[in-house]
């Protein structure tokens, strides 16, 4: 008998883990640039929104 642990994991939930980590990566960099104030507020109005979808996903 199997154990859970021992499945291949899901190809969908490695791909979004690698999508997530890269949109977070980004944002943050987007964070760093001298930007406009509005993109700025786009940006981190974007990232919330990204993560409580993410916490609301769990």
């Amino acid at each position: 008998m199997r154990n859970d642990h021992d499945k291949a994991p899901d190809p969908r939930t490695v791909l979004g883990s690698k999508v997530n980590e890269k949109v977070v990566h980004l944002l943050s960099e987007i964070e760093k640039e001298p930007v406009p104030d509005r993109l700025l507020d786009l940006a981190l109005q974007l990232q919330k929104a990204l993560n409580e979808k993410l916490d609301g996903g769990r």
